[in-house]
């Protein structure tokens, strides 16, 4: 079940790739006929071997692609048949890969690259709101489970904090890989305190025995730049 929404996410992508080659692929097809048809239909009207100013503006005229009017040639091409070597016009779109892509309608594969973000989107809320009930209900780690808005340890014993030390406790087990940097914590906890470095090096220093006394849990500081939560 944890890998559906990746998978299903992997799904949706895939399909908009595949949805938005086929409309490029389809684009590529109705300019090679638009301008294929729009050179017979000028050899039609003006028959000949070589290819002259008026001949291409012939050939633009009838080209019904408004993007094509401006690149779109005719060249000269050498071509075996059998055992001689003739020369024939070719019709040439000289469009770029953007060119192309405006002309493809991309409105399936963008519309299937919006539901898959707004998919990963849900399904990463979700699991942040199911991990946060799974926790409620009584998430252990290290030896520390906590039940019913209280922290208990391995044998049943509560674990009495105060206020702060249960906050900061509780973001700890919370948190996706029991990590906290030192601004998630002081705009958590202390909002409206310009620096809280002194106090919150105060709560960790006073929470730190008692953690460690309760459990198999250690908290470590990065440089003062974070806090993390580990098995000792």
């Amino acid at each position: 079940m944890k890998k559906l929404p990746i998978v299903m996410f992997l799904f949706i992508m895939m399909s908009a790739l595949c949805s938005g080659i086929c409309s490029y692929r389809r684009a590529e097809s109705r300019i090679n006929q638009d301008v294929n048809n729009a050179l017979n239909l000028a050899l039609v009207e003006m028959p000949c071997d070589i290819v002259t100013a008026d001949t291409i503006r012939c050939y633009r005229n009838y080209l019904t692609i408004p993007e094509l009017k401006e690149t779109a040639c005719i060249a000269m091409r050498i071509v075996r048949r059998g055992e001689e070597q003739q020369t024939e016009m070719v019709a040439e779109a000289n469009c770029n890969f953007m060119t192309v892509f405006m002309l493809s309608d991309q409105r399936a594969s963008s519309t299937l690259f919006c539901v898959g973000i707004l998919w990963m989107m849900v399904s990463l809320w979700y699991m942040r709101r199911r991990r946060s009930e799974l926790f409620v209900q009584g998430q252990t780690y290290g030896g520390i489970t906590y039940v019913n808005g209280l922290f208990m340890t391995a044998e049943g014993k509560q674990i009495h904090l105060t206020p702060m030390q249960h906050s900061l406790l509780e973001m700890f087990m919370t948190s996706e890989n029991h990590s906290l940097s030192k601004q998630e914590i002081c705009n958590r906890l202390w909002p409206k305190k310009p620096d809280a470095s002194d106090t919150l090096y105060t709560l960790v220093r006073r929470i730190k025995p008692i953690i460690e006394a309760n459990s198999k849990l250690k908290i470590e500081s990065d440089r003062g730049k974070s806090y993390s939560l580990k098995l000792k």
